[in-house]
């Protein structure tokens, strides 16, 4: 059962009517499409309807009279497809429609609901808006563990991830490696230098290296599997880390490198964030070809830039002429080293990326890229095929982990830092998961820690997980099998308001899937959510599920189990487990 049994398929029978309203009343031609499709809210007073649209208002055309137009539409609405799910309608102010659903809407809407199970709201996306997707996000320099900030593009990404993926889209999740470079230069010294000092021999790290103690850890780790290996080298160096010859600093990189991202596998796995592809920015530099005197991805970029002679020689550097793109200045590609800057392996892996045959890519960046956007738009531009529409660039803002009323400050150099780890084993996965979607990328967030470990109707993802939590606790009471909805046709029944309203927030969920994917924004989900359960907690109170009268009780037990599966579902889409009891 499916059609107008949903808000989409009623906005679209809707917008059917008002097409041919248009044509009848204003001359406009079948399928000229210069009115929006109708849109749906759901009544926020019930008295004044189940639902509510603005289509005729904003449809009615210049110098139209809008109310006259809402009249229409909703008398040939009712008389025609409209005519088995709504009671009536009414206008209200300028010209809104106001529709008040009839009884038979709200149990087809359920059956559909429960004929889906955990597939209601699944595959929303047209076939012809479904993409070949590839989101990257948390991509970091492999020289320490992840912190807070980095577990906020984590849980966000991996959200986006799946909510694409339910929705329709084929997606790929990656992960890019910065792995070559000044700061891996950096990182592999200090490294050195905390071997050597657990060798006894003195050499201080850098000013402007890794202070962390984590490269103890690592230290200890490489030499247990090495043994006095680099000791004469790191000796004969000592106490210059700058010394020490490239080759052991180079053999210290890769390895501290290697023990780093076991540790990212292991800490997002915790996080129950996957990856599909691991892409090593160093591995950009290796393959067939050279120009310019770089292999690989990176010579390829480089020479398709030539072609389309994007590139230019000034003052001993290679530029690329990324003025011509709206950039305020060209970016250099080439130092006068020779050296290559990251904008040019930038640019060489999103060439990759292009080749591997994605339709779109979105990378998810944080707070501190703003201003790299321009130039890679830019880059986009000039790199065939010269579509910067197919780069799709989110910028992520701080976390602030609140504590005593104050905020954390983290420094991967120094070491002061809260890892992701921390923050899991301190309020758990799941609080951890929830509470970073909680807001807009584009907003700072603040996660207050003694919240998050709260068991009470405040702690938001306590309340929506013991919504669903409450509800398998009332299934398992079922003790008559005439109480079961889910595979039988639901009983004639005229749904109370606390039941109408707990079925239209359920309605809700394939449009709040479908709004999460266009403005790329799990928190509309996450929001939803609490709404829902809230609604279910106030049927709860006022509805007796298991009631005397066998169809109350059957279309009650319907409606727990559609909510059940929305909650689970949707905690799914977020990284958060849906406990059975609590």
């Amino acid at each position: 059962m499916s059609g107008l049994y949903d808000l989409g398929g009623l906005a679209a029978s809707l917008s059917e009517t008002l097409a041919a309203l248009r044509t009848d009343q204003l001359g406009e031609q079948p399928g000229a499409g210069s009115a929006p499709p109708a849109e749906l809210t759901i009544s926020a007073h019930p008295e004044h309807g189940d639902v509510s649209t603005n289509a005729a208002l904003v449809a009615s055309g210049k110098g139209g009279r809008p109310r006259e137009f809402a009249a229409e539409l909703g008398r040939r609405w009712l008389a025609g497809p409209g005519a088995g799910v709504c009671r009536s309608y009414e206008v209200a102010g300028p010209g809104f429609l106001n529709l008040f659903l009839a009884p038979d809407w709200y149990r087809g809407a359920l059956q559909s609901m429960l004929d889906a199970g955990e597939d209601y709201g699944r595959g929303v996306l047209a076939a012809a808006a479904r993409q070949r997707v590839n989101i990257e996000f948390v991509s970091v320099n492999p020289t320490g563990p992840l912190h807070v900030g980095h577990a906020r593009y984590a849980a966000m990404g991996d959200a986006l991830c799946r909510i694409f993926a339910f929705a329709g889209h084929d997606v790929t999740r990656e992960f890019y490696i910065n792995d070559y470079g000044t700061q891996m230069l950096k990182f592999g010294q200090s490294l050195a230098a905390r071997c050597a000092q657990r060798l006894g021999i003195e050499m201080p790290v850098a000013e402007d290296g890794y202070q962390g103690e984590y490269l103890l850890e690592i230290a200890d780790r490489l030499l247990a599997e090495a043994g006095d290996r680099w000791h004469a080298a790191l000796a004969a160096a000592a106490p210059d880390v700058a010394a020490v010859p490239r080759a052991v600093v180079d053999e210290l990189k890769s390895r501290g490198c290697d023990a780093v991202l076991a540790l990212f596998r292991a800490t997002l796995e915790r996080l129950r964030v996957p990856f599909d592809v691991w892409k090593s920015e160093a591995t950009l530099y290796d393959g067939p070809g050279e120009h310019r005197g770089f292999r690989g991805e990176v010579g390829k970029a480089l020479a398709e830039m030539d072609a389309e002679d994007e590139l230019r020689e000034s003052e001993g550097a290679v530029w690329l002429c990324t003025t011509r793109y709206g950039d305020d200045k060209d970016r250099v590609l080439i130092r006068q080293t020779g050296e290559p800057t990251y904008f040019l392996s930038d640019i060489a892996y999103h060439r990759d990326k292009l080749d591997r045959g994605f339709d779109h890519l979105i990378d998810i960046w944080g707070a501190d890229h703003h201003g790299y956007v321009p130039r890679m738009r830019a880059a986009f531009t000039a790199l065939p095929p010269h579509d910067p529409d197919k780069l799709e660039l989110i910028i992520g803002q701080l976390v602030n982990l609140m504590e005593s009323g104050a905020a954390k400050r983290m420094s991967k150099r120094r070491g002061d830092i809260v890892t992701v780890d921390d923050l899991v084993e301190a309020i758990g996965v799941d609080a951890t998961r929830f509470f970073m979607v909680g807001r807009s990328h584009d907003s700072t967030l603040d996660i207050d820690l003694d919240l998050a470990v709260e068991q009470s109707n405040k702690n938001p993802v306590y309340y929506v997980q013991y919504a669903h939590a409450r509800i398998a606790s009332i299934l398992r009471n079922l003790s008559d099998d005439s109480h079961s909805a889910s595979a039988t046709v639901l009983p004639a029944y005229e749904a109370e308001p606390a039941e109408r309203a707990l079925l239209l927030a359920l309605a809700r969920f394939p449009l709040v899937i479908s709004d999460a994917v266009e403005r790329r924004g799990p928190h509309r989900l996450h929001n939803y959510l609490g709404e829902l359960a809230a609604e279910f907690h106030v049927f709860y109170k006022q509805c007796r599920v298991l009631d005397d009268d066998a169809a109350v009780a059957a279309f009650r037990v319907g409606l727990c189990r559609a909510a059940k599966a929305v909650l689970a579902s949707g905690l799914r889409l977020l990284g958060v487990s849906a406990p059975e009891q609590m």
